[in-house]
């Protein structure tokens, strides 16, 4: 029950962060960095999804280590989650 109480949560976060990113403040990141602490952890093909646009986009990937850096550890494992594998 918790688990969807978080993804809903996350989903509503996804939204308005997209809806967010169309203003000319930007301020969609910010929902968008929320909704993947919500939504990682709770949603194993969500987790997949950003560790292949990480993959994929090495300009994300870059961002999303240096907002991890600054993060408490709980949050922090959280996007270590998403780390793309290095062969």
């Amino acid at each position: 029950m918790i688990r969807l109480i978080l993804r809903i949560i996350g989903f509503a976060f996804l939204a308005i962060g997209i809806i967010g990113i169309l203003t000319p403040i930007p301020f969609g990141l910010i929902f968008l960095m929320i909704a993947l602490l919500f939504l990682v952890p709770t949603t194993p093909s969500f987790a997949k999804r950003v560790r292949k646009l990480r993959q994929r986009f090495p300009t994300f990937d870059d961002r999303l280590r240096r907002v991890s850096r600054r993060l408490p550890f709980a949050f922090r494992r959280i996007l270590k989650a998403t780390e793309p594998e290095l062969y």
